[in-house]
């Protein structure tokens, strides 16, 4: 998700303002809103000085943040305060700052569903989603698997200095075949440990911990757990 809000950031009018990021369930509730929105010196119990938050560090530029979803109820209300109003104000500050940066927001969790069991926010879903984009899962992308999987191959030969690699097709199809319940973070795991232990300059399946054991079908967690 990171990657594609990336290309966002750095093909929009905002290029060549900062890109901030932040992981909203990487951080305990109780630290988000001097994360988002920053402090005055005084602020709180623990603020000794004054500290922007993300919101300021990102202007004229864009915030990513990610795993929206699992932003507490009463962060939600305070950012969308912050989207109506275009403007920031720090803890224990005495007024208001403007703003003027992209907001790109990511999920994994169905925020229609959660906004059926009061956990999201309507308003602030649809201040959010002017422009959604679904990212297919990579068991979903086809022959895509492959392009991606060599530009991951090309980075791995050339930090590790490993010397020149490429797929056999066994292992083209073992990939292909399989479900990928990591995605792209476990795709680059597997082709950076095969490309440092692998004997040959083919990958093998073996070689990508793809054998045929590995290719029993991927089910969700939520089926598996129903029938257990």
């Amino acid at each position: 998700k990171e990657r594609v809000a990336r290309a966002v950031h750095s093909a929009s009018s905002c290029k060549h303002g900062p890109w901030v990021a932040i992981n909203c369930a990487a951080i305990p509730a109780e630290l988000l809103e001097s994360e988002l929105f920053g402090y005055e010196k005084g602020g709180h119990s623990q603020a000794a000085q004054q500290k922007k938050g993300l919101f300021e560090l990102a202007n004229e530029g864009t915030i990513f943040l990610d795993e929206i979803g699992e932003m507490p109820m009463t962060m939600q209300a305070k950012l969308l305060r912050v989207l109506q109003e275009r403007e920031v104000q720090r803890i224990g500050g005495t007024g208001p700052i403007s703003i003027n940066c992209r907001i790109l927001a990511a999920t994994n969790r169905d925020l229609r569903q959660a906004i059926s069991e009061k956990a999201f926010r309507e308003d602030l879903f649809y201040r959010l989603n002017v422009v959604g984009l679904h990212l297919p899962p990579l068991r979903d992308r086809g022959e895509d698997i492959m392009l991606i999987a060599r530009f991951l191959l090309q980075s791995a030969t050339k930090e590790y200095g490993v010397g020149s690699r490429d797929f056999s097709p066994q292992a083209a199809i073992a990939m292909k075949r399989y479900g990928w319940p990591g995605n792209i973070r476990q795709l680059e795991n597997r082709i950076k440990k095969a490309a440092i232990m692998a004997d040959q300059p083919q990958l093998s399946p073996e070689d990508m911990g793809l054998s045929d054991d590995a290719l029993a079908p991927v089910r969700p967690l939520a089926e598996a757990k129903e029938e257990f």
